[in-house]
């Protein structure tokens, strides 16, 4: 390679591990969101309302980038038939990079991507919801940095399993 490859990688590699201000200062935390789901499609079957869920994630932070692993569990849909109407929860497991963008000492902008596996799974023995399929999503959020272990996280994703969902969570995060 020539010389100015390798500075040009080196310039890269320095500018995405830059510390971001506003995450937390140690490099491995745990996360616990609450989360709000809005249907992004009609489903003719399904009551299309706003629907409530949570996560929890490990994170682990170098620099600007983070790498995080959790789990996610949803409310989804809800039949229009039934009493009460049986609903459908979104079970997932993923991974999700997250970049900071632009941080301050106490608030940074992030964009994230999220990929993993899940399925839908009702709480009534009544049905049979499927096999589990891959899904993906991405977004973006803020950081706000509430003291040096503890951050707050206020984010959107937009995911597709096995239909199309917008989430917008709130949680916070914590330094180990």
């Amino acid at each position: 390679m020539k010389p100015s490859t390798w500075r040009a990688a080196g310039f890269f590699l320095v500018g995405i591990s830059a510390p971001a201000g506003a995450q937390s200062l140690q490099r491995l935390s745990i996360q616990g969101s609450g989360a709000v789901l809005f249907a992004t499609q009609k489903e003719a079957a399904y009551q299309s309302k706003t629907r409530l869920g949570w996560e929890g994630q490990l994170r682990y932070t170098f620099g600007r980038l983070s790498l995080g692993a959790g789990y996610q569990r949803s409310t989804v849909f809800a039949f229009v038939e039934g009493t009460p109407p049986p609903t459908l929860q979104l079970s997932f497991g993923f991974v999700e990079p997250r970049y900071v963008l632009k941080a301050s000492r106490m608030v940074a902008f992030y964009l994230a991507g999220r990929i993993g596996a899940g399925k839908l799974v009702s709480g009534s023995s009544d049905f049979n919801v499927g096999k589990t399929s891959i899904g993906y999503g991405g977004g973006g959020g803020f950081l706000i940095r509430l003291t040096s272990r503890v951050s707050a996280d206020l984010g959107e994703v937009r995911g597709d399993l096995p239909s199309r969902y917008a989430m917008v969570r709130v949680g916070l995060g914590l330094g180990l």
